[in-house]
């Protein structure tokens, strides 16, 4: 992918890996919990996109110490 994404192009490619994610099942504990925190966080994500987004914002409220570009 060379192109640049726009928030609405990023959220749905956020959100179909959230959906992988939910489909996927771990073998482990560690397996299982680390597919689970990934889901919440692209889920996170995804919502501080679309948040940001309507507010014109350049920042998403679900990451912490943010670098500008």
């Amino acid at each position: 992918m060379s192109e640049k994404l726009t928030d609405n192009q990023a959220h749905d490619l956020l959100t179909n890996a959230r959906m992988t994610l939910a489909q996927a099942k771990g073998e482990t504990v560690r397996a299982e919990t680390a597919l689970r925190a990934a889901e919440k966080s692209l889920m996170l994500l995804s919502l501080g996109l679309l948040m940001a987004a309507e507010e014109g914002s350049d920042g998403n409220r679900a990451i912490k110490d943010q670098t500008p570009l």
